[in-house]
């Protein structure tokens, strides 16, 4: 069956099945819905009736083929075009985005801020090109930038769009190269400030604990300091008069000389003038460093499998990476292709905003009719559970394991927002058919089935028999009490939002 031209904003499932690329003993020639739950919690932000039907009907090797595909056809924001037009502002310079919130009355205010955390919302709940959605979330934590800083007002979308998006179908070479000469990055981490007489050693020391090779790889303070010196000279414009104000500039005058060794890479580094060239050197090093490899193996790995990934896996996923030349979609489709990851159903503990990504898509919600207030909305409940898109403060990103997010205010939040999803409180943001649309088009006959297609509808397979009889015993009716006779005909609203509420929907 050949594949037709695909479509910004089409669903998946009007894609037909490319032919796999690999054979994979471990991934499902033929899912279960189960299995095609797993797949779309752990590499999408979750089910919907039109992903898991695409799963189901083509196969798991289907599904990962057409998604590469379109993160390659419709890069950076063009997947979804209603979201893309909420983001005006972040397809100019740092200078356009000044000059546009000088004559708006706001230089300093936070349009464009506002804008990539919208547009980033809208990406990861509705886009239908969601593994390179859950590639740029996993990178834009890992190479974190706080989103809504003081040093972000003109530049953040740089990182985003320029780093991130750019490159996360690419190596991770080109991406930390473009990291290291990003606007926002150098910023944030004071790179932008560093001179050869008064040298700050942010970015160095982050450079190597977090982007790269890890604690524990081997290096020492004096390593630290060295880091920081040879990526000296690396700033931004600073005259407003330009039209580059705030890009990356290299200033010679302002980089440190002398002879740095870090980690086995070593280098004389005589000339200011080729200092730039030099960090080049340096940050290609440590993207292929073993370190790197077995320290993003594990991050991956955390992410996509579970808290505590098996070392022999971590270890499959970094040689994937150097086998690869730091290739990211060899590296993440060695996850893919592995038995552990199969095994791994529930395994992890939604995030907050996942949690809601998840409700929404399985519930099938679209967006209303003004982006903009869906987006706002999306924010909103997001924030209330302090998991807003790039919004983590400090460089290591949004935290990765379960005990980082169990709290009584954030389970109450989300049962709050379970209702109001499935009864549809939030009309003007959302659109939500209705729970009757839930069962299949042979209704169940019975009280008791009813319960039981409604779990496999929301959560994948049945329900334990004790969940069960709770549910049962919320209806106070025999499993037996016929469905036209059932309290379902009032309750359902109550119902559905009940069974998200447990255990099954929390995980991924």
């Amino acid at each position: 069956m050949s594949a037709p031209t695909l479509t910004a904003g089409a669903p998946a499932a009007a894609t037909a099945a490319p032919t796999p690329l690999v054979a994979a003993g471990a991934v499902p020639s033929r899912p279960t819905r189960s299995q095609a739950f797993h797949l779309l919690s752990r590499f999408s932000y979750g089910a919907t009736t039109a992903t898991l039907n695409y799963v189901t009907k083509y196969g798991a090797e289907a599904w990962w083929n057409d998604q590469v595909s379109r993160g390659k056809l419709y890069p950076g924001y063009s997947a979804s075009p209603r979201v893309a037009a909420t983001g005006t502002l972040l397809n100019k310079t740092p200078a356009q985005v000044r000059a546009w919130q000088k004559s708006n009355g706001n230089e300093y205010g936070w349009d464009l801020m506002n804008q990539v955390t919208r547009v980033t919302l809208g990406l990861q709940a509705f886009s239908n090109s969601q593994l390179y959605e859950t590639v740029v979330d996993f990178f834009a934590n890992h190479l974190n930038v706080a989103n809504h800083a003081d040093d972000q007002t003109w530049v953040r979308h740089t990182m985003d769009r320029d780093v991130i998006r750019k490159h996360a179908f690419g190596t991770f070479t080109d991406m930390l190269l473009a990291s290291a000469r990003n606007p926002a990055m150098l910023s944030y981490l004071n790179l932008a400030d560093s001179t050869k007489s008064m040298i700050n050693e942010n970015y160095g020391r982050e450079l190597l604990e977090l982007h790269t090779v890890g604690i524990g790889a081997g290096y020492n303070e004096a390593m630290v300091k060295a880091s920081s010196k040879v990526l000296t000279g690396r700033t931004l414009e600073r005259d407003q008069s330009k039209a580059t104000y705030m890009t990356y500039v290299y200033k010679p005058e302002r980089h440190w000389t002398g002879r740095v060794t870090i980690l086995g890479w070593t280098h004389p580094n005589t000339n200011a003038a080729d200092g730039q060239a030099v960090g080049d050197s340096y940050l290609r090093y440590l993207a292929k460093h073993p370190s790197t490899a077995k320290n993003l193996a594990r991050k991956l790995c955390i992410r996509f499998v579970s808290d505590t990934p098996s070392q022999a896996l971590i270890d499959s996923v970094a040689a994937a990476y150097t086998a690869n030349g730091t290739a990211i979609l060899p590296t993440v489709r060695a996850i893919f292709t592995s038995a552990e990851f199969w095994a791994s159903a529930y395994k992890k503990v939604r995030r907050p905003a996942e949690n809601l990504y998840a409700t929404l898509r399985i519930l099938d919600g679209r967006m209303g009719s003004d982006p903009v207030k869906t987006l706002d909305t999306l924010w909103w409940m997001t924030r209330t559970m302090g998991n807003v898109p790039l919004e983590w403060a400090p460089p290591n990103g949004y935290p990765d394991v379960a005990g980082a997010w169990r709290s009584s205010s954030n389970l109450l939040s989300m049962w709050q927002y379970h209702r109001g999803l499935a009864q549809n409180w939030w009309k003007e943001a959302f659109v939500v058919p209705p729970t009757t649309a839930l069962y299949p088009a042979t209704r169940p006959r019975t009280s008791g089935e009813a319960i039981r297609v409604l779990n496999v509808r929301l959560l994948g397979n049945e329900t334990s028999a004790t969940q069960q009889a709770a549910l049962q015993e919320f209806l106070g009716e025999p499993a037996s009490t016929l469905l036209d006779n059932s309290m379902l005909r009032w309750y359902l609203d109550h119902l559905v939002p009940l069974i998200l509420d447990g255990p099954r929907h929390g995980r991924r």
